[in-house]
């Protein structure tokens, strides 16, 4: 009996169990269902809307600049060497770096007792070799006048000999007297081959006379140079630089004491890519005339200089690419530019004419740019860019007085419902992100590398750090804002 009523009582708990669960399960799948239902109705009522800045495409003119990083040089600069052995006597109180010397103006000399005694030995030589040449010239007309009587001696011995061959042949002389003018004829013919050798010989004692003396004028003039040498003044004017001289110091021939530049002789060496280079060419290959603009950034005040380019590189140099233009400094004197500075320099190229200067920023990816139609939506479209100027791009086809997005953002694209906000220059006013990437122009990627690596202050790894960050599509806004600042730009 009692195990009948215990297995009633655990049947009906256990019915009642499933009845819970059964419940339970469909109360949450209603409640689920609703949920979905809520939401999908939520989707389908509200499409996302994106912000975007908007400029109106207006037709414009522009004149192109050509930006790129150049150093200043003299193309007038000498190294100063010593021209003799020896040591230094003497040093003027101007043969310091950064003076201003003339022409003219001694900078130091060389012990010079040891050149003075050659140079006397070399005078004394000379002149010994002059009294050679005198007294060779002398035995030379002395041989000619033994010459002359030889000859005169030979003619009369050979008339006496055909007069007496004839006495002889007629019987009225012996044989002893005839053999006696034959033996006279024979001595005179002698004599006077010897006079002709010793005329020869006098004539070769003349040319031996001359080299010997060439020989010592050559020792002289060597000499005299060598003496002279001793003593070194400024060849021009100009500035000194890199000066290493110390009286008492034993210097050798040849060697570096400093170097001289001419500051009226500035110009200014940069790069440009192929690119670059073909734009301010003809089809001649001459240089169209362009305007060009030089500024140093390390003053608080800008000084601005004008230029012109005057020719290129003979050759490219290996492991680069582009040309190195060299480019002169006109109008004022530019005393503020010394050989070695790097500046900016910004070539005007010739206006260009119905274009648009659209923001860098609304440029994407494969040189589209987005529109906004009438319905609030954007239209992606493909335009042709003909220039990039730092923080703009030039293009030439593009769809004027229609409105664009001034700064592209990869989640834009066709289609895409936008809420607009006019702005004429982009996206002024608006904080950038603290990691904000912009995209760079070929010419300032190109100035910001070349800046780079030519600065001899940033080690190797840093260097080649930024530069891999340079050559990237999108850069980070404060690396580049950072190297600007440093540029003075």
């Amino acid at each position: 009996m009692n195990f009948f009523k215990r297995a009633s009582i655990f049947a009906v708990l256990f019915g009642l169990i499933l009845i819970f669960i059964g419940y339970t399960v469909t109360s949450l799948t209603s409640s689920s269902s609703e949920k979905d239902r809520r939401y999908s109705n939520k989707r389908k009522g509200a499409e996302r809307e994106y912000t975007v800045f908007t400029d109106k495409i207006t037709k414009t003119k522009e004149v192109p600049v050509i930006n790129s990083y150049g150093e200043v040089k003299s193309w007038r600069t000498l190294e100063i060497r010593a021209p003799v052995v020896g040591k230094i006597s003497e040093v003027a109180g101007i043969f310091r770096d950064g003076s201003m010397v003339v022409e003219g103006d001694f900078l130091f000399s060389i012990e010079d007792t040891e050149y003075k005694d050659n140079f006397s030995m070399a005078k004394t030589d000379m002149r010994d070799a002059e009294s050679d040449l005198v007294n060779s010239k002398t035995l030379f007309e002395l041989s000619k006048l033994d010459l002359k009587a030889a000859e005169k001696e030979k003619a009369i011995r050979l008339a006496s000999f055909k007069r007496q061959e004839k006495l002889k042949s007629n019987g009225v002389i012996s044989e002893t007297i005839f053999e006696q003018s034959s033996l006279s004829l024979t001595n005179a013919e002698k004599s006077l081959i010897a006079k002709k050798n010793s005329l020869v010989q006098a004539e070769n004692k003349i040319l031996k006379a001359e080299v010997l003396l060439e020989r010592k004028k050559v020792a002289y003039d060597l000499a005299q140079r060598q003496l002279g040498d001793t003593k070194f003044f400024a060849p021009f004017t100009g500035i000194l630089d890199q000066v290493n001289a110390v009286r008492g110091r034993l210097i050798s021939s040849n060697e570096r004491l400093g170097a001289i530049l001419d500051p009226k002789a500035l110009e200014v060496v940069f790069p440009l890519s192929d690119v670059q280079y073909a734009r301010i060419t003809d089809k001649e290959g001459g240089f169209i005339k362009l305007n060009v603009e030089y500024s140093s950034g390390r003053l608080e005040k800008k000084n601005v200089y004008s230029g012109a380019i005057e020719r290129v590189g003979g050759r490219v140099n290996t492991g680069n690419t582009g040309r190195q233009v060299f480019a002169s400094i006109s109008g004022s004197n530019p005393v503020f530019l010394k050989p070695g500075d790097f500046v900016n320099v910004k070539v005007f190229e010739p206006e260009l004419k119905g274009i648009a200067k659209l923001p860098l920023a609304s440029l994407g990816s494969n040189n589209t740019i987005l529109l906004v139609n009438d319905d609030l939506r954007l239209e992606k479209i493909k335009i042709d860019v003909v220039r990039f100027q730092e923080n703009h791009i030039l293009v030439s086809n593009a769809p004027f007085d229609k409105k664009f997005v001034t700064k592209w953002s990869p989640q834009l694209d066709t289609g895409v419902k936008v809420k607009v906000i006019e702005n004429s220059n982009g996206a002024e006013g608006v904080k950038p992100a603290e990691n904000e990437s912009i995209k760079l122009s070929e010419e300032e990627r190109n100035k910001l590398i070349n800046a780079i690596e030519n600065n001899k202050w940033i080690p190797k790894d840093v260097k080649k750090r930024l530069v891999k960050q340079l050559n990237q599509e999108l850069v980070p806004k404060k690396v580049v804002d950072r190297l600007r600042k440093r540029m003075g730009g």
